[in-house]
């Protein structure tokens, strides 16, 4: 059950990554490196979620503070000059993300 709870919480998260990741498809060229900080990010996110969903609470912290040091120099390097609503898709997806570490906290206590 704790699992399934877990893959309800990160729905939102999925959702707001997805269209993210459409608009930078549609929307605007993404250069080199970011593409290569996009990768980290993706595979940072993968094992966050590997940790998390396998109880691995210690390893599922520090990626996800790996996750969050990359995901600030995509944001400082790159994101200054994005459209507004990219910007606002940006910030629904962290609160999503915000919202699936509390869940996981509060279904791990």
């Amino acid at each position: 059950m704790r699992n399934a709870w877990l893959g309800l919480a990160l729905v939102p998260y999925l959702a707001a990554a997805g269209v993210d990741a459409w608009m930078h498809e549609r929307g605007r060229r993404v250069p080199r490196t970011e593409q290569w900080i996009h990768g980290g990010l993706a595979l940072s996110m993968a094992a966050f979620l590997a940790a998390v969903f396998s109880a691995q609470g210690p390893a599922a912290w520090a990626v996800l503070a790996a996750f969050l040091a990359l995901l600030a120099w995509d944001e400082i390097a790159f994101h200054r000059a994005i459209d507004a609503r990219e910007r606002r898709v940006h910030a629904v997806s962290w609160a999503a993300l915000a919202a699936f570490v509390a869940a996981w906290c509060v279904v791990d206590a």
